[in-house]
């Protein structure tokens, strides 16, 4: 990274660039786990906070240029998803996290939806019986 600094204009900056990068993604001991669960990355150092503070240390006192930030289509991909109104991967997340956070929930969500289809199958059936009697 020093060495990209101090020939910023005749090397490209993907170190810095990726040092940015995962500063900007990492920002809490929450956001260093996510990333080491879904294995994006390795944790070497023995805890998330202590990788969570190394890439907030390696991007403090580094110049890169917006302009020709290397990672600049990722960036921008990722902050066009995250705000979309309608986020169908976050609500799924929400959701499997909220509600459906151990096997027997899906088996007893199923019974449930069983028993409702049932219930409106034998309401419908109860009232076809009535109209055909009255006929």
């Amino acid at each position: 990274m020093a060495y990209e600094q101090l020939f910023a204009w005749e090397v490209p900056n993907f170190f810095v660039d990726y040092a940015v990068f995962m500063d900007k993604l990492i920002n809490t001991s929450k956001d260093a786990e996510l990333l080491r669960k879904n294995e994006i990355i390795n944790n070497l150092l023995g805890n998330d906070e202590a990788v969570t503070q190394m890439f907030n240390k390696l991007g403090d006192s580094v110049y890169y240029s917006p302009e020709d930030f290397y990672y600049r289509d990722i960036a921008n991909q990722l902050n066009k998803h995250c705000k979309r109104n309608w986020n169908i991967w976050k609500w799924k997340a929400k959701l499997k996290k909220d509600y459906f956070n151990t096997p027997w929930v899906p088996l007893s969500f199923l019974a449930a939806l069983v028993l409702l289809l049932l219930t409106i199958l034998q309401t419908i059936f109860s009232v076809l019986s009535y109209y055909h009697q009255r006929q």
